[in-house]
């Protein structure tokens, strides 16, 4: 059994999915959106895909073929994010919050679509859906700025988010909407290369939306996800939390913070500031946390074939391993469909993923199960217990 705690199933779904207001929206609005849709569609091949034939990397059958049993299902719309209405670093508007919850919508209807008698999927609300013998899909969202600018209603934001099942929100993403500063992740470009082009101020860390974003999440449960973000935003976030664990009157294995689709900076290549510093993953840990590596070879290494991947990917765990924790917050965290593009060699759609169930099996073989699935269930359905206590 597979957990992939990162894993992009909405994306196959834009090109259909491109009017999220409907109606609501005006012509220049409903314009706008085409465009950004077809540009996405026309993007994918040379950003995302495999190949020209292959297409998408994930849809349900290949999760399926991969051995799949429990997916993340990332929530993402990128047109809210490269919105051409505004300027870089712009704060987010109103509507995105609107857009994350008709594509929630739209993964929902496509499920059905695919699985009308509903016997191969499931839709994860409660710890106990987790132990489904289908596979079990958890909604997550990736990207505060979808929670909009209005820090008076991001926690009734963040409540119905919990409701529906959501598990985690990546708070930081691409670029900067000020909500958390981020580390440059988008792979053409170098670290350096990324701050001349997209340039952030000292210090930023967690703004106040970000800071509302995170009092609301460990209030109702909704995991935080670190990863993308800069060192600044990174320590501001460890700070609060642990500011609100005293508060509350928790331990801090009450709230685990996890980094879904990382690498390890000590193994990759170029001490990317986007993979995780020792001491970052050693705070993970600590707090009972997750760390899901990226099969993306930016973060990870420049592999050929798949011995080269193999190896790569047994330098990364090796890297989480010897911190001291061993491999109890080790997981997967796929990315695909995350327009990675170039994935590691011999990973190219999620039917691979049993390729890299193989690889991890024999890196790690006395801990493969826990880096497989049961880190990633063990933390899951803590943080949906938790929500059932608080009810």
């Amino acid at each position: 059994m597979i957990a992939d705690l990162h894993c992009h199933y909405p994306m196959h779904l834009l090109a259909d999915d491109r009017h999220p207001r409907g109606r609501t929206e005006g012509w220049l609005d409903r314009v706008r959106n085409d465009l950004q849709a077809d540009i996405e569609s026309l993007l994918a091949p040379f950003l995302n895909d495999a190949s020209w034939k292959e297409g998408w990397r994930v849809d349900l059958d290949k999760l399926q073929q991969g051995g799949a049993r429990l997916v993340c299902s990332v929530l993402y719309w990128p047109p809210a994010e490269f919105d051409f209405a505004v300027k870089y670093a712009s704060p987010p508007l109103p509507a995105y919050y609107g857009d994350v919850k008709y594509q929630l919508e739209c993964v929902e209807e496509d499920l059905r679509r695919q699985d009308a008698d509903g016997t191969r999927h499931v839709i994860a609300r409660k710890e106990a859906d987790l132990d489904d013998e289908r596979m079990v899909f958890v909604h997550c969202v990736e990207g505060g700025f979808h929670l909009g600018p209005d820090l008076a209603a991001i926690e009734q934001e963040v409540c119905w988010l919990a409701e529906q099942g959501v598990a985690y929100i990546t708070v930081a993403h691409l670029f900067y909407r000020q909500v958390a500063s981020n580390a440059p992740a988008i792979p053409m470009l170098s670290d350096a290369n990324y701050e001349r082009l997209f340039p952030q101020a000292p210090g930023i860390g967690l703004t106040e939306l970000g800071r509302a974003a995170v009092k609301a999440m460990h209030k109702h449960k909704v995991l935080i996800d670190v990863s993308h973000m800069r060192q600044d935003a990174l320590d501001a976030t460890f700070t609060l939390v642990e500011q609100l664990d005293e508060e509350a009157g928790t331990d801090p294995l009450d709230f685990p913070v996890i980094a879904t689709h990382v690498g390890m900076r000590n193994a990759g290549p170029d001490q990317q500031a986007y993979n995780l510093s020792d001491e970052t993953a050693k705070r993970i840990q600590a707090r009972g946390g997750l760390i899901g590596l990226i099969t993306a070879q930016h973060q990870l290494g420049s592999t050929q074939d798949a011995a080269q991947s193999q190896a790569v990917v047994s330098r990364h765990l090796a890297a989480i391993g010897q911190l001291g924790n061993g491999h109890d917050a080790t997981a997967i965290g796929s990315d695909l469909d995350g327009y990675i593009k170039p994935t590691l060699a011999g990973i190219s759609q999620a039917g691979d993923l049993r390729v890299l169930e193989q690889w991890i099996r024999e890196a790690q073989p006395a801990d493969a199960e826990k880096i497989l699935y049961g880190n990633a269930r063990r933390v899951l359905g803590r943080v949906f217990a938790a929500r059932a206590s608080a009810d």
